[in-house]
């Protein structure tokens, strides 16, 4: 029977991802579904048991651990081509992926994300083979970092548009300076994926490039980690680049051609992204849904009062919308099929659904949801930032009316 007065968490018995719902997992073939079960067990094991020391130490060293089982156990190749070891999967694995790591830890998850996906899937699409023999291996094996620098302090939303970095070509080199901010894994990470301004009297769309920039170069530093609000235990940098020196072999794709390489890592980045909320949600859910079948006020268990009830419901209903959207994106990049704006709907409705979802989880607990015994609290944290990075809900909205009004007006 529900006991009255405090619940804990042994109390809850929580069973980590018991909320997936058969009927989205019909959508999914039975590979993927093999692969969510094994991984969901990795994660149970290596990855939930230091969830809350992560973020109660804001410990980076636990998280490249948990990264780096993941590089010896393979998961990291997932999605990276065979010939460099990979297992030649598409976007879907890593949604999965996104979802079961930020289900436990966001922390883990953003700092995977920023290397296997972030970084590495532009090189996956427009590297050399030499580029991918060089660059991409190592982060395969999860000892070393990869990072995505766009974001300058004079361009957020308007990331190309306010670009300032500057590279210029010198003999067999590049020389880069400028400066990037609120970049994940900046001051860890080993190989930086930098856009900055080729040619800077043409449209600043016409005249970017992508280089991939080590990080032991002369002139690179990392000038501080920032404190944020969630996702604790993650690096979040300030980076300036002075007189560095990049091989011309390094440039990723075309010169000044790296919008191209930019919009097409954006929208698997944004995809990727979007599992992430799915994932926090989801163990809000969970937490929310079994609190109030175990807690009793005025001797019943509050599930059976409508204004937790209902919200039970609405959870449940925008999670499972969130995962199909989500895996429609997915589908469609594997299937080299455009989809922006179905990304971009992709993005703001899930990462506006899980700080719904995680705030009625803590409206649902109560007292003891806004305090650390919970992990409400940590869910609630991270999951403001799927609002505003790789993104914000504001622009995704105009993206998706733009893509709306071409077919509707032309243009």
């Amino acid at each position: 029977m529900p006991r009255e007065g405090h619940v804990s968490l042994e109390d809850l018995n929580w069973e980590f991802g018991c909320s997936t719902d058969e009927g989205a997992l019909h959508l999914f073939t039975e590979e993927e579904n093999k692969f969510r079960v094994e991984f969901r067990e990795f994660v149970k094991k290596d990855v939930l048991p230091v969830a809350d020391r992560i973020d109660k130490e804001r410990n980076f060293d636990l998280i490249h651990e948990a990264v780096r089982k993941m590089g010896r156990a393979g998961y990291i190749g997932v999605s990276f081509p065979r010939e460099v070891g990979g297992w030649g999967k598409g976007l879907v694995y890593q949604v999965i992926i996104g979802e079961e790591l930020s289900a436990a830890s966001y922390a883990v998850a953003v700092t995977y994300g920023a290397s296997a996906v972030l970084y590495a899937m532009p090189i996956v699409r427009f590297g050399t083979r030499e580029q991918k023999e060089k660059f991409l291996k190592p982060i395969m094996k999860g000892e070393e970092l990869g990072a995505i620098a766009i974001t300058e302090p004079t361009g957020g939303s308007d990331a190309i548009g306010g670009m300032q970095t500057r590279a210029v070509k010198k003999g067999a080199y590049y020389v880069i300076n400028g400066e990037k901010r609120f970049i994940t894994n900046g001051s860890r990470a080993n190989y930086i994926l930098l856009y900055a301004v080729t040619n800077p009297d043409v449209k600043r769309h016409q005249g970017i490039s992508a280089f991939i920039v080590p990080t032991d170069i002369e002139g690179f530093k990392a000038v501080k980690d920032y404190e944020l609000l969630g996702r604790l235990g993650s690096v979040n940098s300030h980076l300036v680049f002075k007189d560095c020196k990049v091989p011309e072999d390094n440039l990723l794709g075309e010169e000044n051609g790296g919008l191209k390489v930019l919009m097409e890592g954006l929208d698997s980045e944004r995809t990727f992204t979007s599992s992430q909320y799915v994932g926090i949600a989801r163990s809000a859910f969970e937490i929310a849904t079994k609190y109030a079948a175990e807690r009793v006020q005025f001797k019943r268990p509050i599930r059976e009062f409508e204004g937790v009830s209902f919200k039970i419901a609405d959870m449940y209903a925008n999670i499972e919308a969130a995962r199909l959207m989500v895996l429609r994106a997915a589908r469609m990049i594997d299937s080299g099929l455009s989809a922006t704006k179905e990304v971009a709907a992709a993005k703001f409705f899930s990462a506006d659904m899980a700080v719904k979802v995680c705030l009625d989880a803590v409206q649902i607990a109560g007292g003891i949801g806004m305090t650390k015994e919970y992990p409400l609290e940590r869910y609630l944290r991270d999951s403001k930032m799927g609002q505003i990075g790789a993104g914000t809900s504001e622009v995704l909205r105009y993206l998706v009316q733009r893509e709306i009004y071409r077919k509707v007006v032309g243009g």
